[in-house]
């Protein structure tokens, strides 16, 4: 018989304190009570993997280890768990890890001990939870081992590796004889001889997925500090609304464009399996929250205006380009050589004009200063180097341009570097200087996204404006 299973993530701040593990432990028991059985992914305690990178950089730094300890020390009493449950076992662990990072400091070692954080939130917790549930530990790296990839280098191979989606029966039957509510680590998986390799950026939310795919999850929910997905930043605009429902490609256009909620690799991972992805707020579990997944409403148009903020921008001028056979190929070979990823490029008779988000290459001004030197071999370079690229994501976005006639005003006072449309017609991006992007933003934002109301309209929720309202009368309330 096939279990009914259901995968919950939980972040760094999710798992810091009594308050937010006893809402764990609430909400396992509910999916419990609805018939699933449960698999809690859980991250490091919020700032952990911090101090473990700066641990990693010194192994010998004593009071790094110390403050490691203290951290989980005061946790363990805040959930009142005995430290000889965990603390002997964490304490040996964590000397090793330092004696082969003393011994060896290069990414295998570096691996294990960034590590322990998820080892360290995921014993306690568990401790906590058996208190009052029956749960179980189980060891991640039983179900996740990475794609062996010869090409990629030894750092990206150990602490940014990959692994693939797909449905493991065997494994599900396996945890399906443990107990109903099951605790692990997210970020984590094994090499194929079976040492610690991690995730990456995003790896939680990622092996999450991952995992709710080797278990043929119901769906996967991602616990977490915000609502879910909305129609903009609403740090920046109020009025962005809540995403009650988007497809797979259109999550995955936001996420890459500059929504940070969830990391694509994530929906990448969830699209593969087909596994639904729901988003929702650990703080205030009344609202519904973004479900992630194969499209349900029958809706297109712009959802979303997001932000990429560290882009460059290069135009690159070339009167014979037109008459130059490889002048493309040897321009882009020049950031290949460099290791340097393009974002987006547009072509014309004399100029090739290229963007490139520049925290996401790691590239400082004198970097970019080299990249444009490099270039000048071959053509007139023009640097644009504090540069913002404005995102209109959503099925069908090419039909919104007869809506941005009002949005076009800013251009009069505001030049525009780049206009580029995506292939699979997801996505318009504006290239802009930095200097007053928000303006841009909430006018494309006001002219494309509808002002929300009493009443639902598809895939538009409540506004951020209403949902501090309904957050703060709850609080009242309590």
């Amino acid at each position: 018989m096939t279990e009914n299973w259901i995968v919950l993530k939980f972040g760094g701040t999710s798992v810091a304190g009594r308050e937010q593990w006893e809402t764990i432990a609430s909400l396992a028991h509910a999916r419990r009570t609805e018939g699933f059985r449960v698999l809690l992914v859980c991250s490091a305690v919020a700032g952990v993997t911090n101090r473990l990178t700066a641990l990693a950089d010194h192994p010998d730094s004593a009071d790094g280890l110390e403050e490691l300890l203290v951290i989980h020390r005061t946790l363990g009493l805040d959930l009142g768990v005995a430290e000889h449950t965990w603390l002997p076992r964490v304490e040996k662990d964590l000397q090793r890890c330092l004696q082969d990072l003393l011994r060896d400091p290069g990414p295998r070692h570096r691996a294990a001990l960034l590590a322990m954080g998820e080892w360290l939130s995921t014993t306690i917790g568990c401790e906590f939870m058996k208190q009052r549930l029956d749960v179980g530990w189980v060891d991640v790296r039983e179900a996740l081992e990475v794609i062996d990839e010869k090409e990629r280098s030894p750092a990206r191979q150990w602490l940014s590796a990959a692994c693939k989606p797909f449905a493991a029966s065997e494994l599900a039957e396996n945890w399906s004889v443990l107990s109903p509510i099951l605790v692990t680590q997210g970020f984590i998986a094994k090499t194929s001889e079976g040492e610690t390799a991690l995730l990456g950026r995003g790896g939680s939310d990622t092996s999450a997925a991952l995992l709710a795919g080797r278990l043929s999850a119901k769906r996967l929910e991602i616990w977490t500090d915000v609502p879910g997905l909305f129609s903009a930043d609403p740090r920046l605009i109020g009025e962005a609304r809540l995403l009650t429902e988007v497809d797979y490609a259109e999550a995955l256009e936001m996420a890459a464009s500059g929504a940070t909620v969830v990391h694509p690799r994530c929906i990448r991972a969830a699209a593969e399996t087909s596994t639904p992805v729901v988003i929702r707020d650990l703080n205030h579990h009344g609202i519904a929250g973004t479900r992630i997944g194969k499209k349900r409403l029958e809706s297109s148009g712009i959802k979303a205006v997001t932000c990429q903020q560290h882009m460059a921008v290069l135009l690159l001028q070339n009167l014979d380009a037109r008459f130059q056979v490889g002048f493309l190929a040897e321009v882009f070979s020049v950031f290949r050589r460099r290791g340097i990823s393009i974002d987006l490029v547009a072509t014309s008779e004399t100029t090739t004009t290229v963007a490139i988000n520049c925290a996401a290459n790691h590239l400082g001004a004198e970097a970019l200063d080299e990249l444009a030197i490099d270039l000048g071999s071959l053509c007139d370079v023009t640097l644009f180097s504090d540069c913002v690229c404005v995102n209109l994501v959503g099925g069908g976005a090419r039909k919104a341009l007869f809506r941005l006639q009002d949005v076009m005003r800013y251009f009069e006072d505001h030049p525009l570097l780049m206009l580029s449309q995506s292939a699979n017609d997801l996505c318009l991006s504006l290239l802009v200087h930095s200097d007053d992007h928000v303006a841009l933003l909430r006018s494309a934002h006001a002219a494309l996204i509808p002002p929300a109301s009493g009443v639902a309209d598809g895939v538009f929720g409540p506004s951020w404006m209403q949902l501090q309202r309904i957050a703060g009368s709850t609080a009242a309330d309590e």
